[in-house]
């Protein structure tokens, strides 16, 4: 059998160099790496985010292309085609083949695959000065995962807030966490902020602090912003959970007034999103990740000071009308 290596993007590991030669050789892409050795029955699992577009190379059949190397400028041998296609259901996924004569196609993928991951399938074909001869069949198998999600961990008095709560300083409810929740493939990325406010005597915002209860003045302001739109975006989120900073000190009354603590989740991203992100983004700079789930879910937590007390006022013993 001829050795046509289905290579896809790796995950995680960079492939530093492979050898040009037999199973391992490699393609123009060094971001790319060999999917399985196995051609025909492969163990390994591609895995996608649905609605994505990814790239996949199969390597050509040296004997033909010699100049298929770093040194001969990756040429292929004219008139060689590679032909796609999927074996069984594709979930609507949709291949790409902008030029049949190279051996480099785009997949765009559809719905989610479930256990039954979707089957890829290429064969090279020789020239017609060479007997337009049929190579046999390479497998690719590939998984479609649905997209990531984030939202709050339930709400559960003595550990986590996960509903807007109105408390007076002091409870003990105080002392739990707001905490995001993720579904996906580890690791997650997450958009979210944090505003902290005072209220006047009519239940407006009046003036806004820092995570440290410094003021930022009356206009609007957070204190904390991390959004994926400029890169400062929480990363390398390695749990199912995260749990969101609270202000230095807790959630504490401000200037004797009712204060306001909002928090915003905004989106999430995860591994194999961001994997699914290459032809896009493949300098993986952080502020053009594609995010998910983004439809900002908001807990408020209000913290009222307790009324002070006043003296009480009676008439005198000595009044005398």
């Amino acid at each position: 059998m001829k050795r046509k290596n289905v290579l896809r993007i790796g995950l995680g590991i960079a492939m530093s160099m492979l050898v040009v030669s037999g199973l391992f050789a490699q393609v123009q892409n060094g971001d790319y790496s060999l999917y399985d050795a196995n051609e025909t029955a492969p163990t390994a699992i591609d895995s996608v985010t649905t609605g994505t577009t990814t790239g996949f190379y199969v390597m050509p059949d040296m004997y033909y292309h010699p100049n298929y190397t770093a040194v001969g400028g990756w040429t292929l041998t004219a008139n060689f085609t590679w032909n796609w296609s999927f074996n069984g259901a594709n979930g609507g996924s949709v291949i790409t083949d902008a030029d049949p004569n190279d051996n480099y196609v785009e997949i765009t993928w559809g719905a989610v695959s479930g256990v039954t991951p979707y089957e890829v399938n290429v064969y090279e074909e020789a020239s017609p000065a060479y007997g337009s001869c049929s190579g046999d069949v390479t497998v690719l198998n590939v998984e479609v995962v649905a997209e990531p999600t984030v939202t709050y961990s339930a709400d559960n008095p003595g550990t986590t807030i996960g509903a807007d709560l109105t408390v007076c300083e002091g409870d003990a409810r105080l002392t739990d966490i707001v905490q995001a929740a993720f579904t996906g493939v580890y690791t997650f990325q997450l958009d979210w902020d944090l505003e902290i406010a005072t209220l006047d005597a009519s239940l407006a915002k009046d003036e806004y602090f820092d995570i440290d209860y410094n003021s930022l003045g009356a206009a609007q302001a957070y204190a904390i912003q991390n959004q994926g739109s400029d890169g400062s975006q929480d990363v390398d989120i390695d749990a199912s959970t995260f749990d969101l900073t609270v202000p230095t000190g807790g959630f504490l009354v401000t200037n004797s007034k009712a204060t306001v603590f909002t928090y915003h989740v905004r989106g999430t991203n995860d591994r194999i999103s961001r994997k699914s992100d290459y032809l896009t983004n493949p300098t993986a700079a952080l502020d053009s990740w594609s995010w998910y789930d983004t439809t900002a879910e908001t807990i408020v937590i209000q913290v009222n000071p307790a009324p002070d007390t006043g003296p009480i006022y009676h008439v005198p013993n000595n009044w005398n009308p």
